[in-house]
């Protein structure tokens, strides 16, 4: 298995690793060479959960190419497994922190990024561990496209706060955005594992689009 080289907190396999394992073989590590045969348009999802968001939309936008990563390898060998037995062309995942992933990809890629209810890290001194940050936001700026969006959604107030401010500050445009929008309802669930568990504990979450403007 590839296991990430950078330093990373928290669990890295669960309790349905050992039934999923024998699909570490399709694995592959991210190089200039395999983002540069992905066709247009291509999403990136960082943190892919269970692994089930982005199968079912890779199944249900077939001319969507989906790329994700997560260092939990349960999430990313499930997703492998739905792309074989689905034939899933347009899904190609890693087990790795998407700092090792973007070296490889070229300047205004993406024509979209999705950060879904990452690991708030919810303690003062902890908060620096979290994924969504200045020093990311300013790598992801250039891999993503003129116009391209960036989809967030937490559970946790104060992540929401600081990652809205990041955008506005790194001139992200924030079109028809009011705090109606930010609140969960039916046109903007994700139907992920995390966002349910979220509404299983009566958990306010906040979601936010913006668009990159330069």
């Amino acid at each position: 298995m590839f296991e990430s080289k950078n330093k990373y907190f928290g669990r890295k396999k669960g309790k349905s690793f050992v039934r999923l394992k024998r699909f570490q073989d399709e694995l592959k590590q991210p190089t200039n060479a395999i983002f540069k045969r992905i066709k247009i348009p291509r999403v990136l999802e960082i943190g892919i959960g269970d692994g089930e968001k982005i199968s079912k939309d890779a199944k249900d936008h077939p001319n969507t190419n989906f790329i994700g990563c997560d260092i939990f390898a349960d999430g990313v060998l499930r997703a492998i497994r739905n792309s074989l037995e689905n034939n899933l062309k347009n899904l190609l995942v890693f087990h790795s922190n998407i700092q090792e992933i973007l070296p490889s990809v070229p300047n205004n890629y993406f024509h979209g990024i999705r950060v879904f209810f990452p690991d708030p890290w919810p303690k003062a001194r902890h908060k620096k561990r979290r994924t969504f940050n200045i020093s990311l936001v300013g790598e992801l700026s250039e891999k993503l496209k003129k116009n391209g969006f960036i989809h967030f959604a937490t559970d946790h107030s104060d992540y929401f706060l600081d990652a809205l401010i990041l955008m506005k500050e790194s001139n992200y445009r924030m079109d028809n955005i009011g705090p109606d929008s930010w609140k969960y309802n039916e046109y903007n669930a994700l139907n992920t594992k995390f966002e349910k568990k979220a509404l299983d504990k009566n958990h306010k979450l906040f979601y936010f689009s913006v668009l990159k403007n330069y």
